[in-house]
């Protein structure tokens, strides 16, 4: 769950990094009130999760309070990336003398935490991460055996810093490393950091993302931005992970792998899928009815591919679900491939109600067999309309 920047520094600021005087804003007459609280030049900031917001024009340097009203009336009545601007961020306008990039992800590749840490931050991180990757630093981070603060003060150095900068960079890199494990977060990226003239360090900016598996013990507000995806927002109603995409084969994984698994194969075949989703372990009859429901809504499915495995959590409800929807709605040709706890009754159930059952270990089994499927119906189509004509 990605926060908004507002919400991201709030939390930095409740653990010890220094931001910016701010408040956030629904309209352009409260835009007005906290500028003339604020005084001197402010900078308005939409609020949405979407990348590269000051290149798309959604961040504005005000220095005439008089502007104010205007310019956040125009931020107002934007769409960036489908989404809708409902808030704004009215901050105090620095004067900047350097700018930093550090950040805590998840490496993709290979499930690494890692610290970075660039001299040179800014809306041009990206280019810098291309094309001069030595000039962003990597540290590890081994999560039952935080890095030290001499070691962080190491890393930091690296950059070129010392005196007075170093020590507070180095404080700010303890109490981003301390609230990334805190919080249960994915990301934790302050882009820039910047030095003022005084050598106070700010956090101009915040991107965080929370561990969705988290989010019942993390006290969050519920609403973090409304999904641009009509569908993506009942998934999160349904407790599923749902992705939609371009393609037309619905896929259904029990998990990650599962899911991802099955959409390589189909774009191999070159069927690519219509979204990604992930049930998670706890399978049951409503699940399942809800999940292909949902995923049948999108009216580009042409089939669905479901990859179910049970392991501590029985499969057999599921098989319910799946047999009830298809009973009550019709739906696209759908075939299951489930493997484990009680999968006999499972298989059994699912056959019982006219469903095509793969219990080989291949998901290949599954995407081939849905394509025949889908061509058979082709050409029952086909032949249906000659004999009609």
């Amino acid at each position: 769950m990605k926060l908004l920047e507002y919400q991201g520094k709030k939390l930095f600021a409740a653990n010890g990094i220094p931001i910016p005087q701010g408040k956030v804003v629904t309209n352009a007459l409260e835009a007005v009130e906290a500028a003339e609280q604020l005084g001197g030049d402010i900078v308005l900031k939409v609020q949405v999760p979407a990348e590269g917001r000051g290149k798309a024009g959604g961040i504005k340097f005000v220095d005439n309070s008089f502007h104010v009203h205007s310019e956040a009336g125009r931020l107002f009545k934007m769409n960036m990336e489908e989404f809708s601007i409902e808030k704004l961020l009215v901050e105090e306008r620095l004067d900047i003398v350097e700018e930093i990039y550090m950040g805590l992800v998840v490496d993709i590749n290979t499930g690494e935490i890692i610290f970075l840490f660039s001299p040179e931050g800014g809306v041009n991180i990206e280019q810098i991460v291309a094309g001069r990757p030595e000039k962003v630093y990597r540290l590890p981070v081994d999560p039952l055996s935080l890095p030290p603060v001499y070691q962080l003060r190491r890393f930091i150095r690296r950059g070129g810093f010392h005196g007075k900068v170093l020590e507070g960079l180095t404080g700010i890199a303890e109490k981003l490393l301390h609230l990334f494990f805190a919080y249960d977060l994915l990301m934790a990226e302050i882009n820039p950091l910047v030095i003022l003239p005084d050598n106070q360090i700010v956090a101009l900016d915040a991107k965080v993302e929370v561990d969705d598996n988290a989010l019942s013990r993390q006290k969050f507000e519920k609403k973090f931005w409304e999904e641009r995806d009509q569908l993506e927002k009942e998934a999160r109603g349904i407790g599923v992970t749902y992705i939609k995409l371009d393609g037309s084969i619905g896929v259904v994984g029990s998990g990650a792998g599962l899911a991802m698994a099955t959409m390589d194969m189909l774009e191999d075949r070159g069927f690519p899928p219509a979204n990604f989703l992930e049930t998670g372990g706890g399978i049951t009859e409503e699940l399942m009815y809800n999940t292909l429901r949902l995923v049948c809504k999108n009216g580009n499915v042409t089939g669905v591919v479901i990859n179910i495995y049970g392991g501590v959590n029985p499969i057999e409800k599921g098989a319910k679900g799946i047999v009830r929807f298809i009973r009550e709605r019709g739906t696209p040709p759908i075939v299951v491939k489930a493997l484990g706890n009680k999968q006999e009754e499972c298989w059994e159930t699912l056959r019982e109600g006219g469903i095509t059952v793969i219990n080989s270990v291949k998901t290949e089994d599954a995407v081939e067999s849905l394509l025949e499927l889908i061509d058979a119906r082709k050409v029952q189509a086909k032949t249906s309309g000659k004999g009609m004509m």
